[in-house]
């Protein structure tokens, strides 16, 4: 047994080696890109933590730069927790001790010459079951009928009220708690900074919000931007009172990628021409969000090389949802396994 033993260490000291060494190799940094349109890739929470906890997060950035990338999205808040400290929420994602994703992904972003947005996903929309929800019952948007549960993608989801003071405190707490990292280039809301049309009209009560949003990020640092990644502007308006498209000509919002998530480029073509993309694209510097996701077929590369050729013949910039689904179609392409 005790020879046993004693062999069995030599593989643990041997992942151990690898892994000391994976953990200090770094790629080399990249100077800025400077693409006449932007380029923009988003990553999940998950996505970050998993590149940060791997020590793949620098060889993964020096990629995307390298690929003429200016800017990456990544998830720092969203329906399993947040990637920065505060005191606004519980934690709800088990991280590993010693390690700031957050502050990896933006520093890392910088040293390789990519723009770091913290993307604050899923806005003033919560689980259910979070405990922010159920601590503080009259923060929470109530319809008609009484009800306040609106189903997303199966999970029951409740809406914060953006008139609330609560709410606009907490809000704010947090745009203060993801400014303490200082290598960011700006925050990124997206189309879940809305309120559901069933809520009734709340378009004014969101606009004074992200005003008030815009406002506390100049004060700390006036060349960060408030980027906003909305639904086309019709869609947006009418179904969840997101008057972004106000919001750009009232000079609260410094950039907009429009998500156009479609099948083919003619679709996406289509779609971009009814968004009200053009208009803000006379504010702010604006782009087209492609869906790279599992769902989209087919299921390989050439049919996202073919959109974003589609959003480039517009004139136009892009970002790509997300870039795991990218590391999924070009698993797929090499193995040929789906």
């Amino acid at each position: 047994m005790k020879k046993l033993l004693k062999f069995a260490k030599w593989p643990a000291l041997l992942v151990g080696i690898i892994f000391m060494l994976g953990a200090c190799h770094r790629a080399p940094s990249r100077t800025a890109n400077s693409p006449k349109h932007m380029r923009g890739v988003w990553l999940t929470d998950v996505g970050t933590m998993a590149l940060t906890y791997t020590t793949l997060l620098d060889e993964t950035l020096h990629h995307i730069s390298k690929s003429g990338y200016d800017r990456v999205y990544f998830s720092v808040y969203g329906l399993r927790g947040q990637l920065y400290a505060t005191k606004q929420r519980g934690e709800l994602i088990p991280k590993l001790p010693l390690i700031n994703p957050m502050a990896s992904m933006a520093r890392e972003s910088r040293r390789q010459g990519v723009k770091p947005y913290a993307w604050f996903e899923y806005g003033l929309m919560l689980p259910q079951y979070d405990p922010v929800a159920k601590n503080n019952p009259d923060w929470l948007l109530t319809m008609a009928n009484g009800e306040q549960v609106i189903e997303n993608h199966g999970i029951p989801m409740v809406w914060l009220d953006p008139a609330h003071p609560g709410v606009q405190a907490y809000i704010l707490g947090h745009i203060d708690d993801i400014l303490q990292e200082q290598s960011l280039a700006g925050i990124q809301l997206d189309d879940h900074w809305a309120v559901p049309r069933q809520f009734g009209d709340r378009q004014r009560d969101l606009t004074a919000l992200t005003a008030k949003v815009h406002e506390r990020i100049k004060a700390k640092n006036p060349e960060l931007a408030l980027s906003l990644s909305p639904n086309p502007y019709q869609f947006s308006r009418n179904e969840y009172n997101q008057d972004w498209l106000g919001w750009v000509r009232q000079g609260i919002i410094d950039e907009v990628v429009v998500q156009v998530y479609r099948s083919s480029p003619a679709e996406v073509q289509q779609t971009v021409a009814n968004s009200g993309i053009y208009t803000a694209s006379r504010y702010v510097p604006v782009g087209i969000g492609l869906y790279t996701g599992i769902k989209a077929k087919p299921f390989d590369l050439q049919a996202i090389k073919n959109q974003i050729q589609a959003v480039e013949d517009q004139n136009l910039g892009h970002s790509l949802f997300v870039w795991e689904f990218l590391v999924l179609r070009a698993i797929n392409a090499r193995l040929n396994i789906l």
